[in-house]
């Protein structure tokens, strides 16, 4: 069904909790976070590019006039998949406008976009109709999705893909004949060497009108709902992995405090700790009571919990430290409440110390803390004209937690990969912890 009216291409997504129109990358990151895409797009929220973000567009910049001139212009990342390309010519279909006649579109909302290429040279001969995306990554063999993924509208590149193909199967006249799609991510090594890798999902059109009828659709319907939340805190969030994918999420500082109550909750956590007493989890967790927990009890469960019986048994032989001051060997030794004890990316099965307490609180007020000083709402995104701009936030961030550290106590960290906040942390305290046992991955 088309809409009732024409919209602007390049007007707001959403008004007045009404989708006015939709796009695959908003579908991916509704998936990902309902409260995410609602900080987007219903409440406008500025989000940071990345450098990430900038080496990708440049990329594509490359491919797009590669494939439709044949002019060699590719960067270093994108020429190590050009043998993967198909030959440049005009009948190659490159950065591909979502809008069509008729449109593609879900719950009779229209989807905009671009599709970076689509081949139909063998749609002729044998109904095949290949659809391709770039993806640069900083390493291809952990990051790129399987084929099994990119045919399953339920996963993150599944749901761009199959959107892609929905619209395929939506140009009946531009695409006569087509009986099979060649879902492509195309991946660009950013870091390293120099690899490329092609990971093809091939399914009949069918299966991509029924992923679209049967998951699609239901979620569009969900988007309509949520767009209409009086407030943020009313959309459901995907605490956990969610939170540190992509670099960490820009929009958790407003998540976790409400986005109408950010500047007074922040003020009130301020006050109610003081700046001469060391910090704690028990007191962050006291004076914050309206502060939610990171890990929800419906938040999936790390598998380092479940699978831990190494690390039970290494408490009495911790793994060696990274950094840090050796360990005394004349010194005598502490009652196991009297220790500081990390854990990181595990958490002991079996121990006959105190039970080990959240590092999570403790990291998000020192960050509100260093964000308040240097006058932002999240250190990572401070402009140059910031104090903490251009990276100074790690060392006052460092520096804040080295003068106020935690109590003694056992604590846990996971998923440290995944918040360059918790890392910058748990470096600067890993001296002063006596023993930090580290999860094997």
């Amino acid at each position: 069904m088309t809409p009732p009216v024409d919209l602007p291409k390049h007007g707001p997504s959403v008004i007045a909790g009404v989708i006015q129109r939709l796009s695959v990358s908003q579908l991916k990151r509704h998936k990902l976070c309902p409260r995410a895409w609602f900080f987007q797009k219903v409440m406008r929220v500025p989000e940071p590019s990345t450098g990430a973000q900038q080496v990708g567009t440049e990329g594509h910049a490359q491919l797009e006039h590669f494939l439709s001139t044949g002019e060699d212009v590719l960067g270093t990342f994108a020429r190590a998949g050009a043998h993967l390309l198909p030959t440049p010519g005009a009948d190659l279909l490159v950065e591909q406008e979502l809008d069509g006649n008729p449109p593609l579109t879900a719950g009779c909302i229209p989807f905009t976009g671009f599709i970076d290429l689509v081949d139909a040279r063998r749609l002729a001969s044998d109904g095949v109709l290949r659809i391709t995306d770039h993806k640069f990554t900083s390493n291809v063999a952990s990051n790129a999705a399987s084929a099994e993924q990119l045919a399953d509208a339920d996963t993150e590149p599944g749901l761009q893909m199959v959107g892609y193909g929905a619209w395929a199967l939506s140009q009946v006249e531009r695409f006569p004949g087509l009986r099979t799609l060649e879902l492509e991510h195309l991946y660009y090594q950013t870091r390293g060497q120099r690899l490329a890798a092609s990971v093809v999902a091939t399914v009949p059109v069918e299966h991509v009108a029924h992923e679209w009828k049967a998951k699609v659709e239901p979620q569009v319907e969900v988007m309509k709902e949520h767009a209409q939340a009086a407030r943020a805190s009313d959309v459901p969030a995907n605490y956990g992995p969610a939170c540190g994918k992509y670099g960490g999420c820009p929009f958790m500082a407003k998540c976790l405090t409400g986005e109408n109550k950010t500047m007074s909750l922040r003020d009130k956590l301020l006050n109610k700790v003081s700046e001469s007493a060391p910090l704690t989890v028990a007191a962050v967790e006291r004076d914050a009571p309206e502060l939610p927990a990171v890990l929800p009890p419906d938040a999936p469960t790390p598998a380092p919990v479940q699978t831990a019986p190494e690390v039970a048994q290494a408490t009495e032989q911790p793994a060696p430290k990274r950094r840090g001051r050796p360990r005394k060997a004349a010194e005598p030794e502490q009652p196991k409440g009297e220790m500081r004890v990390l854990f990181v990316d595990c958490i002991p099965t079996v121990f006959d110390g105190p039970k080990p307490e959240p590092l999570t609180s403790y990291v998000d007020t020192m960050h509100r803390k260093v964000a308040e000083a240097g006058g932002v709402d999240d250190v990572r995104f401070a402009g140059g004209d910031s104090v903490l701009g251009f990276g100074k936030w790690r060392g006052a961030l460092a520096m804040a937690a080295r003068a106020e550290p935690p109590c003694k106590g056992h604590y846990f960290v996971l998923g440290l990969a995944q918040s360059e906040l918790t890392q910058v942390i748990v470096e600067a305290l890993e001296p002063t912890f006596d023993i930090v046992i580290r999860g094997i991955r």
